[in-house]
This record gives structure tokens, C-alpha cells and sequence, in this order.
């Protein structure tokens, strides 16, 4: 295809999806859902040849996605997650295990069913923290425990990756290729432990003789650099990313340089990420319909139960706990790059994703009132005091 028609494409692409999210924003759609339907509405208009001049934001967007992940952590903000394990292994274990167990009782097939769960484990950290945001009810009680739950999720969501991708890349799972994944997680997370004082020293040093505009060069060059050499080997790039990003010191110069400069090219990236991924997806091939049905179905109620529970065992009421739970049904960006892995669990994901998403944030809207009434206020029966 001659370059300039590339170029035609793909500012159409970007134009198309502009104008779709920003019409569906009016309806309250997360942008997310806006290019996911802009990847299924082009794909009988756009030709599939055309996504070459587009693919280095569409390769990526896993690496800056989970990079920027890694940002909003330090080690010592790590080492504090102690206090919501409780509530973040209840939400792992009631999401995870039923809807492994469904998936695999349907297909009988393992790796498919590993895949399924993992990407219906987690809800959307994008959608729901800019749902808290737009709503303004980022002072309710619960918002603690459910960013929380979601920090832990990344965090699981980061293992999960790093197992699974040498799992689907073997094609099979063994006691080789668990011990692999094993072994290299726990030499990663060891040489970040060990190289983390030397980092701050060399962004210390970067910070005081590199000048600002090149700092997008160092970062990025390095963390495609890193995210090459993972997927050479095996290795999750989401893995590496995070701890890249982590790496980075904290109320330094360089960390405010590196967020102001390449959150556009995120955006841009992880959007390009999620259109491609409907885009590519053999939407025609859709078979067991009553299955992904049922997996929808399944996905609402074990967030539902897992959140409400978490929340009792947090501290909280009944009316909280259920407005919490109300607030945390939809899936998102997560799932997505799970099911990216297999091509298989791709178009089953891509419709639990569209109604859990949309479902869930009508949930979340409706929340509060909901919670009134499946727990009323208990009014005061005492008479107002007499005026005097």
C-alpha cells in the first residue's frame, strides 16, 4: 500500500475514533467501550494491511500501560500493602477459582480456562477511578478499600501476566514451564531489589546534566529496549515495565519529566491497543453463545459477593459494603491484555468486557440509590424536641 494512502487510513482511524468517544461521552460511555466499538465498526471499512504504520503505539501500549502502573509505586509504598491482603486474596480467590472452574467445565481446556479467569478477575482501574471522579464521591468511605483492592489487583495482574505468557508462548503447561516463570519472577524481583539504590543515583545524576526535551528519548528508547529483550525471551514486557517504572524515583524531577512527557503517548497507545483488539478479533465466530452468557452473568456475581464481603471483613456496614459492591462490577483494560494473549479467549472477552463494562457503570450510578433501598434508613421514632 503506498505510503500516503497509509497515512490516509490511519489519520481516519484516529479522526473516527475522536468522533466516536466523543459522541458516546454525551451517554456517559467509557472511552475504552468508544474505541473497542471503533475497531468493530471499521473492520469491514479499513483494510488489514493498513495497521502496519500504527503498530509501534499498538506493540506498545502493554509496555507504557504497566510502566505507568509501576509509576504510581515505590518500594516502600509496596511494602505497605500489608494492611488490605485480607480483602484483596478474598477478591482474587471468589473472582478467579468459580470462573476457572466454569470455563473449564465447558471448553475442557486448561490454558483457555487460565486466560478466562485471569481476564475476568480484575475490575477496570481506568473506568471506575474516573467514575469516582465524575461523580464526585471520592470521600465515601469505601473509595479506600476499593483503590486498594485495585492496587492489589495490578499487582496479581503483573504475576498472572508473567506466568501466562510462558504458558500460551510453550503452548502447554508443565513442570518446566512452571519453574521457568518461577525462577525468572523471582530473579526480577530480586535484581529490582538490588539495583533500586543505583537507579535513584543514576536518575539523580540524569537530572542535573540531561536536558528536559531528551529525557522522552532516554525513557522510552529504554523501556522498548526492555520490552524487546522480554518478549525475545519469554520474559512478560507488563513485568519488566512495571518494575521499570517503580525504578523511577518518586518527587523527583525525572518522574514528573517522564509523566508530563509520554502520558500523551500512553493514551494514544493503550487507545490504539483496545481498537486494534476488536479490530483483529473474529467477531464472526462467536459459538456458545449461553457460555459467554453465563460467563457474564458469573462475572457480576462474584465481584458482587467477593466486594461485599471484602467490605464487611474491612470494617464496614451493610449499606457501605453494598454500595461498594454496586460501585466494582466493571472490567476493563486488564482484561483485554490478558485475553491479547490467546487469541481464543479474545472475542469471549471482548463481549464480557462491552456489557459488564456498561452494566457496571450504570450500576455505579445507580449505587447509592440502590443501596437506600435494599437498606433503608432507619428513621428516629423519638418526637422532635417542642419549640419554645
Amino acid at each position: 500500500m503506498h505510503a500516503g494512502t497509509e497515512l490516509v487510513y490511519a489519520g481516519f482511524i484516529l479522526l473516527f475514533m475522536f468522533s466516536l468517544a466523543y459522541g458516546l461521552k454525551t451517554l456517559k460511555f467509557p472511552y475504552i467501550i468508544s474505541f473497542m466499538l471503533s475497531g468493530f465498526l471499521l473492520k469491514s471499512v479499513v483494510p488489514e494491511d493498513v495497521s502496519g504504520i500504527l503498530l509501534i503505539f499498538e506493540y506498545s501500549a502493554v509496555a507504557l500501560l504497566f510502566f505507568f502502573v509501576g509509576l504510581e509505586y515505590s518500594f516502600e509504598r509496596l511494602l505497605g500493602m500489608l494492611r488490605i491482603l485480607k480483602a484483596g486474596f478474598l477478591d482474587l480467590l471468589i473472582n478467579f477459582l468459580p470462573i476457572f472452574a466454569i470455563s473449564y467445565a465447558f471448553t475442557k481446556e486448561f490454558i483457555l480456562s487460565l486466560v478466562l479467569a485471569s481476564a475476568l478477575y480484575p475490575s477496570s482501574t481506568a473506568i471506575t477511578v474516573k467514575l469516582f471522579m465524575d461523580y464526585k464521591r471520592l470521600i465515601n468511605p469505601e473509595v479506600d478499600l476499593l483503590i486498594g483492592i485495585l492496587i492489589f489487583e495490578d499487582l496479581i495482574c503483573i504475576i498472572l501476566l508473567s506466568l501466562l505468557t510462558s504458558f500460551v508462548r510453550l503452548g502447554n503447561i508443565n513442570y518446566y514451564a512452571v519453574s521457568k516463570s518461577i525462577f525468572i519472577l523471582t530473579l526480577l524481583f530480586l535484581l529490582f531489589y538490588l539495583i533500586r539504590n543505583y537507579v535513584k543515583a543514576f536518575f539523580e545524576f540524569a537530572e542535573r546534566k540531561v536536558d528536559e526535551n531528551l529525557f522522552v528519548f532516554l525513557i522510552f528508547g529504554t523501556l522498548l529496549l526492555l520490552g524487546g529483550l522480554a518478549l525475545k525471551y519469554d520474559v512478560s514486557e507488563a513485568l519488566v515495565a512495571f518494575i521499570f517504572g517503580v525504578l523511577i524515583p518518586e518527587n523527583s524531577r525525572a518522574f514528573k519529566i517522564v509523566e508530563s512527557s509520554l502520558s500523551p503517548l500512553k493514551e494514544l497507545s493503550v487507545g490504539l491497543f483496545f481498537f486494534f483488539f476488536t479490530y483483529k478479533t473474529d467477531i464472526n465466530s462467536l459459538e456458545q453463545l449461553s457460555f459467554v452468557l453465563l460467563l457474564v452473568a458469573m462475572s457480576l456475581v462474584f465481584k458482587l459477593i467477593s466486594t461485599y464481603i471484602s467490605s464487611l471483613v474491612y470494617g464496614f456496614d451493610k449499606r457501605v459494603s453494598m454500595r461498594a459492591s454496586l460501585s466494582f462490577l466493571q472490567r476493563g483494560e486488564f482484561s483485554l491484555v490478558f485475553s491479547s494473549l490467546y487469541p481464543p479467549a479474545q472475542m469471549i472477552t471482548f463481549f464480557v468486557v462491552l456489557i459488564t463494562s456498561l452494566l457496571g457503570s450504570f450500576s455505579f450510578v445507580f449505587a447509592p440509590k440502590l443501596t437506600d433501598f435494599l437498606f433503608p434508613r432507619k428513621r428516629s421514632s423519638k418526637a422532635p424536641p417542642q419549640a419554645p
